[in-house]
């Protein structure tokens, strides 16, 4: 697990499978669409410490293949610029506040925003105190969690708060989101597992808020118990609600193993409905967690002939352990396939939209299936965006 052994938090090794996902390859790797193969894959499981109820990675080694650069969506950019304006008014935060910014080298940091909140970016290397330390998704990436945290904790100067956004547990387990689990992504933290943890390095939650994006994420803040900061009340509402929904019972989430086999073979299903009636299709979106659902799903090119995705740096590349080709966006709109497979389903409002725009008065019209976390079928808004028609066929997505 970690250089220490056991729980990647609190080093138990009193470790629970939840679910053996099998074979897969780095979802970071997208190799060139005219290389045959066959891709390097490592075991993939995931495991709970029944001592800390920390969601994590069990054992596992994964090659590390540079990631072509990602297009940060509109989505994405909205939910970091209304982060930092309510990080700056709930937490007090003057113009001059030192911060340092950690994120998931995937795109999309709230370092520009911070900026443009008059914010004073601190040293790069991790040298020096900061007053703001925020961490957006780049937890997860750290084999030993309690590692990192120890270092952000150390970091924080008197009076300083920690901001992190995780993937959080509660929708991966209750919406069944079993994409998500990708190598390079350690742990997926609940409150529950974040508090202990947090408290081994002087720190307590202060504020805790879930957000929607990336499909479902919890927004933390914390200070140092030595100061004695206010709880806001919806820390406690959190909590309870993780505690009701099962997080704290390991047997109930091992459930979320068979759950997710049965949300595979439900994609697989209705992809090969769809060419047994001779429909055509593609897929949009090339994200990193692609490579799990077509390999728990065993989804390879004689279901899904291609996919798009807007960053120029995965065209003419493949979905790692697939055949499926990457293409750019305008092919897809010239191949004007009958039915779309969206495999960035957290983005299905913003790429609807998009796909509405960009395809208004050709009269192609596709229908849009999004497998998780509900499978789903919707169609294009009308365009000027009649988002409120297809907030209606999609009530349990939200864009952040």
């Amino acid at each position: 697990m970690t250089a220490h052994g056991g729980c990647r938090s609190c080093r138990s090794e009193a470790l629970v499978e939840v679910m053996d996902l099998g074979l897969v390859p780095p979802s970071d790797a997208f190799p060139d669409a005219d290389d045959p193969g066959p891709d390097p894959a490592s075991g993939l499981r995931l495991v709970v410490c029944s001592a800390c109820l920390l969601l994590q990675l069990g054992p596992t080694a994964p090659s590390a293949p540079e990631t072509p650069i990602a297009v940060d969506s509109q989505t994405a950019l909205d939910h970091a610029r209304a982060s930092v304006a309510r990080l700056v008014e709930d937490e007090g935060i003057a113009p001059g506040a030192r911060f340092a910014a950690y994120d998931s080298g995937h795109g999309c940091s709230w370092a520009p925003f911070l900026q443009e909140a008059g914010l004073e970016e601190a040293d790069a290397t991790g040298a020096g105190d900061v007053d703001v330390l925020v961490d957006v998704h780049h937890l997860m990436h750290d084999e030993d969690l309690d590692a990192v945290v120890g270092r952000h904790a150390a970091r924080l100067a008197p009076g300083g708060v920690l901001v992190a956004e995780v993937f959080h547990g509660r929708p991966l387990v209750t919406r069944t989101l079993v994409d998500t689990i990708r190598h390079g992504h350690f742990t997926y933290l609940t409150l529950l597992a974040a508090e202990p943890l947090l408290a081994r390095h002087g720190l307590v939650v202060t504020r805790a808020q879930e957000v929607p994006s990336y499909g479902g994420s919890l927004l933390l803040t914390a200070r140092r118990a030595s100061e004695d900061p206010v709880v806001d009340p919806g820390v406690a509402e959190v909590r309870e609600g993780e505690r009701r929904d099962g997080l704290a019972d390991v047997a109930a989430l091992q459930g979320f193993g068979t759950r997710g086999r049965v949300v595979a073979r439900a994609f697989r299903e209705h992809l090969e409905d769809l060419r047994d009636r001779g429909r055509t299709v593609a897929g949009y979106g090339a994200p990193s967690k692609a490579p799990v659902l077509l390999a728990l799903a065993r989804v390879d090119r004689d279901l899904l002939p291609f996919t798009c995705d807007l960053s120029p740096a995965k065209t003419g590349r493949r979905i790692a352990g697939t055949s499926v080709p990457i293409r750019s966006v305008d092919d897809l709109l010239a191949a004007r396939p009958s039915d779309v497979v969206l495999l960035t389903w957290d983005l299905v409002d913003e790429v609807s939209a998009q796909l509405a725009a960009r395809s208004a008065g050709t009269g192609w019209a596709p229908r849009i299936y999004v497998p998780l976390p509900e499978p789903r079928e919707v169609s294009l808004p009308t365009w000027p965006g009649d988002r409120n028609a297809l907030r209606q066929n999609a009530p349990h997505e939200q864009a952040p």
